[in-house]
């Protein structure tokens, strides 16, 4: 069977999650679990926070699964603008898909399918991210799929600051412009 991409539904809830945990550990525990990981992972990725996005209309939450496995999720936001931009845009605040599916063109597939949704909004948006300035494989991605650094942020874990790039699509924008009228 081969690779469907669609909207979340509440019974995903659980896999959501799962997956959430999977990611995060092994994209930012290098040195091993300290306390606040541990405390952020354990909160932050539960069946019933992924059940109150999925219902949230400020969210939507694109999964990708093959022959019943879920194997990704891209998760947007239509009300977060990115900074300095004065156009419509739409936030991915996550793109996760399981490691061992790495290098299939599946993150490809699925960040070209948050692409497709935002413009397709009333108000066609562009897509923009934050990305870990530690994470290379991942701002490889990206800028291969011509995302650009638009500028920096911190993700604050327990009081400690940690350096991230926002990232902007330029992929979309002759598109936006298109799907505008303009």
């Amino acid at each position: 069977m081969g690779v469907e991409i669609r909207a979340a539904r509440p019974g995903d809830a659980s896999c959501l999650a799962a997956l959430s945990i999977q990611v995060w550990l092994s994209t930012y525990v290098t040195d091993g679990v300290r306390r606040d990981m541990a405390n952020y992972v354990l909160s932050e990725f539960t069946p019933a926070n992924f059940e109150a996005l999925i219902a949230d209309p400020a969210h939507h939450l694109l999964v990708m699964e093959q022959d019943d496995f879920l194997i990704g999720y891209a998760l947007l936001k239509r009300d977060s603008r990115c900074q300095g931009c004065d156009f419509a845009t739409v936030e991915v605040e996550r793109l996760y898909l399981v490691e061992s599916r790495s290098g299939e063109g599946l993150g490809r597939r699925l960040l070209e399918a948050a692409r497709r949704w935002a413009l397709a909004l009333p108000e066609p948006a562009r897509l923009w991210l934050t990305v870990w300035h530690g994470n290379e494989r991942a701002i490889a991605f990206y800028r291969r799929l011509e995302m650009d650094v638009h500028g920096e942020c911190y993700f604050e874990l327990e009081g400690a600051r940690h350096l991230n790039y926002v990232m902007l699509d330029s992929a979309s924008v002759g598109a936006a412009l298109i799907a505008a009228d303009v």
